[in-house]
């Protein structure tokens, strides 16, 4: 049963997406305090161990509730066939991880509530008996929120509680902005490219209520502004020049594919040959960004460095791997 409850949490789709953007707010957040990152290893490793548990009970409740309507529109649920015995563990042991990390942080209320609001936001979301996914723009609110919004000010508030430092409101609230944006256009993302299932299996998601073009439009004038305001904020407030040099380096990247393959840069709506904007800037540039500028000030980070690089390597090894085929392309543009 536990084998086969890990392989239903399916990590693989959420490792990288997930949690790199969270520890890279935690390593940002301690370039801003001046502190390095390698002695408070043991605070990265409880943050890494407490958002484990919550985007497993995300990835069980959503196959979990999900059930019928997936049937409905011929999708893959890995619930199909499961007991009630397994079902119950599958949530029972992430919730019971979960409230483990509660009472851990039991002494920091701000803390525990923004932990305590990433699980209630997903539960509103996806539970039957209230079921935010189906009722359009709350369902954004509530996905945004519980994947990006919270989890990102749980890395914040472990960062400044590892080093017993007050909190900065401004630091705050641009970490917030920075990523309920991205979290919003996510979603939108996500429910555009699944909205003829949904449509099929009559749920009634923002993207499915109204036409394609209202989502982009939110997803382009709301959410993306959010994020672009949030992300120059935090970027301000570092004060390091390695940020946007390596957001320069993607952006050479960004404008090679799209010359050399004839891609298209996309905010929230698929289209032939896409990549989504910023999307590998999140999961590889600017976490070895906000690393490379501790490392520069802290030498001893070259090892968290190669740890971040073991443990999240996916993500990277695919970068590096369209960088080699650009470049064979560019000596060989016949092959």
């Amino acid at each position: 049963m536990i084998a086969d409850l890990v392989a239903s949490v399916r990590a693989r789709e959420w490792w990288d997406y997930k949690l790199v953007p969270l520890l890279t707010a935690f390593y940002a957040t301690l370039l801003l305090l001046d502190r390095p990152i390698a002695p408070l290893w043991p605070a990265a490793a409880m943050l890494l161990l407490a958002l484990v548990p919550g985007a497993a009970f995300v990835s069980l409740l959503n196959d979990l509730t999900d059930l019928e309507e997936d049937r409905a529109a011929g999708k893959p649920n890995r619930m199909v066939g499961r007991g009630p015995s397994f079902r119950i563990m599958a949530i029972l042991l992430p919730v019971t991880a979960g409230g483990l990390f509660l009472w851990l942080w039991r002494d920091d209320p701000l803390l525990m509530a923004a932990y305590l609001a990433t699980w209630i936001a997903f539960t509103l979301y996806s539970l039957s008996s209230f079921r935010l996914k189906a009722r359009g723009f709350p369902g954004l609110l509530a996905d945004a929120a519980g994947a990006h919004l919270f989890p990102t000010l749980v890395a914040i508030l472990v960062a400044f509680r590892g080093v017993e430092r007050p909190i900065d409101p401004l630091w705050i609230a641009a970490g917030a902005a920075w990523a309920f944006g991205y979290g919003l256009r996510g979603i939108l993302w996500h429910q555009l490219s699944d909205r003829d299932n949904d449509r099929v299996a009559g749920v009634r998601t923002f993207a499915q209520r109204y036409p394609r073009l209202v989502s982009a439009r939110l997803g382009a004038w709301l959410a993306f502004p959010l994020e672009l305001f949030g992300l120059g904020m935090l970027f301000w407030k570092l004060g390091s020049p390695i940020p946007l040099l390596f957001l320069a380096l993607y952006l050479l990247l960004i404008w090679w594919r799209i010359r050399r393959w004839s891609m298209q840069a996309v905010l929230v709506q698929s289209r032939p040959k896409y990549l989504i904007f910023l999307h590998e800037f999140y999961d590889v540039f600017l976490p070895m960004a906000i690393l490379v500028a501790s490392a520069v000030a802290f030498p001893i980070d070259l090892l968290v460095v190669a740890v971040h690089l073991l443990v999240f390597n996916r993500r990277p090894r695919e970068t590096v791997e369209d960088v080699r085929t650009l470049w064979r392309y560019r000596k060989h543009p016949s092959s």
